[in-house]
């Protein structure tokens, strides 16, 4: 696939943020690029005055999604709606859109705020929450033509990607423990797949300068710290063993993403090494509201991808991440490297093992090994 579309259109813009980026659920580097639209500020005045006893305003999608290429609708997930942003009245949809463009390359649009009624006419009005549609044989596929309207943009954008399954990603050490996200270790540079000067343009909307310019998800190196870890028990991404377990986080059961835990580096400064962590970290949001379980390293090493099992035990101080004034974007990329949030303890086992424990509110000097509440991951 070779796309001369962007799927939203570039002027329509404000910024690309490229794949690889750790937040909240997403504890593993992102496999998807975000494209966040220029009505996001107008949006959040309308809450400011709406907070501040203004009036709200009617909602409604402000911008289309284009199929990027020829294609084939094959699914189509809905998500559970939600009411629209604040200071607006309505209903903000929720979609997920599969187009398989080739037999080799599929595209996947998530949180569509609205389907485009060529759409609708084949899969019905379909309500929040439900199973959506896929293709069968009584329906087949819908046919999607490049450039052509398949939804509306949410309320902050939509999440993009683009997966070939040419494409192997050699930085997931075990590519089976994926399964649920099979899609996944078939991530691709989504620039690579747009003809100028659609490539040009899109890019000029990235922060990321440094190649692959899309973003990198895989980072595991064999017997190395480096790259994405599952706590012992839980097996693979998605939790796989802590269904069998009574693992419980308060007394709610724990979210598969629990058990992830990262080291990698910024997705938009790749020289910057981040510890992602899904377990409870004891750093609360009123420490660093931004962090969001992601955290930036003091002095900045050592280089994950230098520790092994050589290196003994390893310490990182946590340090909290802020905004850069004045960068046009909303990513929180530059350590605060005078707040220490805690210490993070590592020590290499063997090929596909590691142990690891987090002690916030304290630091490295202070520390001097594991306590027994240390913890085993496995990749």
């Amino acid at each position: 696939m070779k796309s001369s579309v962007s799927p939203i259109d570039v002027a329509n813009l404000w910024y690309i943020t490229p794949q690889g980026k750790l937040h909240g659920s997403h504890v593993t580097p992102t496999n998807h690029t975000y494209l966040t639209h220029n009505r996001l500020r107008e949006y959040e005045e309308q809450a400011s005055a709406f907070r501040s006893g203004g009036s709200p305003k009617a909602w409604v999608p402000p911008f289309d999604v284009k199929s990027p290429a020829d294609g084939l609708i094959i699914r189509i997930g809905t998500f559970p709606f939600r009411p629209a942003p604040e200071g607006y009245t309505g209903t903000l949809e929720d979609h997920r859109v599969i187009i398989w463009h080739s037999c080799k390359v599929s595209t996947i649009f998530i949180h569509l705020s609205g389907l485009d009624p060529e759409v609708l006419k084949v899969t019905g009005k379909l309500e929040g929450g439900s199973q959506g549609w896929a293709a069968s044989y009584d329906t087949g596929s819908i046919p999607v033509k490049a450039g052509q309207v398949i939804g509306k943009v949410g309320a902050q954008g939509i999440d993009f990607s683009v997966h070939d399954t040419r494409v192997t990603l050699e930085g997931l050490q075990i590519p089976e423990h994926y399964q649920g996200d099979a899609w996944k270790i078939h991530a691709a540079d989504p620039f690579d797949y747009f003809e100028e000067p659609v490539r040009s343009k899109l890019l000029e909307k990235n922060p990321r300068k440094t190649a692959p310019y899309g973003g990198k998800i895989d980072y595991d190196i064999k017997v190395r710290l480096v790259g994405n870890w599952f706590m012992e028990g839980t097996v693979d991404y998605g939790g796989g063993g802590s269904r069998n377990q009574a693992i419980f986080c308060g007394n709610q059961p724990c979210p598969y993403w629990n058990g992830h835990l990262a080291i990698a580096y910024d997705h938009i400064d790749p020289q910057k090494v981040r510890i992602s962590i899904g377990a409870e970290t004891g750093i609360t949001q009123q420490v660093c509201h931004v962090c969001q379980g992601a955290y930036g390293v003091k002095g900045n090493g050592p280089d994950p991808a230098s520790v092994d099992t050589g290196s003994g035990l390893v310490k990182y101080d946590l340090v909290a991440r802020e905004f850069i004034d004045g960068a046009g974007i909303r990513e929180p990329n530059r350590n605060v490297e005078d707040q220490v949030l805690g210490v993070f303890l590592a020590q290499v086992l063997g090929d596909t093992t590691i142990k690891v424990e987090l002690l916030p509110g304290t630091t490295s000097s202070q520390v001097a090994g594991f306590s027994e509440k240390a913890k085993l991951y496995r990749r």
